[in-house]
């Protein structure tokens, strides 16, 4: 049996994530309007600042970070999706196991919503502020264009009317962004609004950036679909962009978005979203009992052991790389959980984590598991978790974690969330 073995250290690894110099690739985290040039995310999920939120993976992130993202991808041609989920996203992931792989799919991830940010914070997931994806639309359209150049946006969705009137507004103001096109698909399923056609106008354009509206689950489920086939390299659902673009809809002022009351804002100007708001916060209120207060509570029992070191050994057999870890993972120390995870992901076998003898975990561990998550599932094989406290388990269930334990090969046992509900 094979064996690899990795160890880090609280202190090396903290000094790696204040010294860029050993950065090795760097590490990604918040970044001023002068550092857009330079790339952050080294596209590597398991080099990722990626942390878990009720199962939701959410990357550390500024507005500023989020558009340094976008222009780093238009410059290099280097695909970026991202997405930036809410509360209706939270609710529907935990509900859905097609949407849950659309999300880890996504290269990066910025929280939105501050209810996610409240909790975010209160769980020790360091999220700076809400990253709201309109914020980040009127970011690029604020500034100027880099390189004496403008981004280029389509617009693929909206109401009627209002990717013409979205082009329009962009291209008279003359600031950061450009828009070269538009296109209402109409009511169809994702299939018909994914015909070759289709993909070979927006392609046409020749965007930077695909700015999609079709209402949340469809318009991600098409972006999951037609990533590969569009030649834009950055994609995302932005919601009402395309209506705030057109001056169909009115923004929230900053004392409203301040107060975190954006959403009354927005029924007063679509009274047609009470029920999805209504919807949404019971929803919200049988999530917080079942699975965030759960978590909050365990926080304030950890025990003894945040300081044990962090190690990680891969054992390989023919049909799975087991990765038994020890001691505490935190931040500061999931370097030997890093190496082992990208090593075990690349195995081509299902995969198993042993941690009967992990200390403690923090949400960024959890986070990094999603991203061996999402590899291992992508190519059909399994994740096991073995050896988990009942307190570990009860973590990992509020997080819709479902892993079982490791089983004869003719189990079929994978599960990614999609029998969790919220």
């Amino acid at each position: 049996m094979a064996e690899f073995r990795a160890k880090s250290s609280s202190a090396q690894d903290h000094a790696a994530e204040l010294d860029p110099a050993v950065q090795s690739p760097p590490q990604p985290g918040l970044v001023g309007v002068a550092d857009r040039a330079t790339r952050l995310s080294p596209h590597d999920d398991f080099d990722r600042d990626v942390w878990c939120l009720l199962g939701l993976p959410v990357d550390v992130a500024t507005v500023d970070r989020a558009v340094a993202e976008i222009d780093a991808a238009v410059r290099t041609g280097q695909k970026l999706s991202f997405v930036t989920p809410n509360v209706n996203w939270l609710v529907r992931v935990l509900k859905d196991g097609a949407a849950r792989r659309e999300v880890l799919e996504a290269d990066l991830s910025f929280i939105d919503g501050a209810p996610l940010v409240a909790m975010a914070k209160m769980l020790g997931v360091p999220a700076p502020s809400r990253v709201a994806g309109a914020d980040i639309f009127e970011a690029l359209r604020r500034r100027p264009g880099f390189g004496a150049r403008r981004t280029r946006v389509f617009f693929f969705g909206g109401r009627d009317g209002a990717g013409a009137a979205a082009v329009a507004a962009l291209n008279k103001e003359q600031g950061g962004v450009e828009a070269v096109g538009c296109l209402n698909p109409g009511f169809g399923d994702v299939e018909t609004m994914s015909a070759p056609e289709i993909i070979a106008e927006i392609n046409a354009a020749r965007p930077d950036f695909v700015v999609v509206a079709l209402g949340a689950a469809k318009g991600q489920a098409w972006i999951d679909r037609n990533k590969d086939q569009l030649e834009a390299p950055v994609i995302a659902h932005l919601g009402a962009v395309v209506d705030f673009t057109a001056g169909q809809i009115a923004r929230a002022p900053e004392m409203v978005k301040k107060l975190g009351l954006e959403w009354l804002w927005r029924i007063k100007e679509e009274p047609a979203l009470w029920r999805r708001y209504l919807n949404d916060g019971a929803a919200l209120i049988g999530l917080a009992v079942r699975r965030f207060a759960p978590q909050l509570l365990a926080l304030r029992h950890r025990h003894a052991g945040g300081d044990d070191p962090a190690t990680a050994d891969i054992r390989r057999d023919a049909s799975c790389s087991t990765i038994v870890l020890s001691g505490a993972f935190t931040r500061a120390s999931l370097s030997a959980a890093r190496k082992a995870f990208r090593s075990a992901a690349s195995s081509g076998s299902d995969v198993a984590l042993d941690v009967s003898a992990v200390t403690q975990f923090d949400r960024s561990f959890l986070g990094l598991v999603l991203m061996l998550e999402k590899h291992v599932a992508r190519s059909g094989r399994k994740l096991y978790v073995d050896g988990a406290t009942a307190s570990q388990s009860a973590v990992l269930r509020a997080n819709a974690m479902n892993y079982r334990q490791s089983a004869p090969a003719d189990e079929q046992i994978l599960d990614t969330g999609r029998a969790a509900t919220a």
